[in-house]
């Protein structure tokens, strides 16, 4: 009887001691969502300003000189806007990769303001078109739960 007896107390104390770790772990997760939840908010909120203040601020380009002025507005407005989406705090991997296809936004809309520079404005135009159909920063973040932005 006294094996069986602390047999059932091991077994107790086993159970116990799971409990107790499922406890701990039980908020850190649930936690962890509620951040991804709340990068995600905040983001929509950084990109709906800044989506206004570039309706405002760039005008739509008609002619091929209008471009260059365009891509030097979009490149501040860009940059700026990462700077904000970066200082949110508690960002996903998904919204990780969304600030990266924002890094390659800004890296496009660099070399067609660099091919304008040297001269070469078939080149500019030619970026300038990747960029501005380039849909992987709206694509990574609608992933990233931020569908305002990209």
């Amino acid at each position: 009887m006294l094996v069986r007896t602390d047999t059932t107390l091991m077994r107790k104390l086993s159970l116990l001691f799971v409990a107790l770790c499922l406890s701990a772990l039980v908020p850190a997760v649930a936690s962890a969502g509620r951040t991804s939840a709340s990068w995600s908010d905040q983001a929509n909120q950084v990109c709906t300003v800044w989506l206004a203040k570039a309706k405002t601020q760039l005008g739509k380009p008609v002619t091929v000189a209008d471009l260059y002025p365009f891509a030097v507005k979009a490149k501040a407005l860009e940059a700026s806007e990462l700077v904000e989406l970066q200082r949110i705090p508690g960002r996903s991997a998904a919204g990780t990769k969304a600030l990266a296809a924002v890094r390659v936004d800004i890296a496009e809309v660099n070399k067609a303001i660099a091919a304008w520079k040297s001269g070469d404005k078939a080149g500019f135009v030619q970026v300038l078109k990747l960029y501005l159909n380039d849909n992987r920063p709206k694509a990574a973040f609608a992933a990233a739960g931020a569908p305002k932005c990209g």
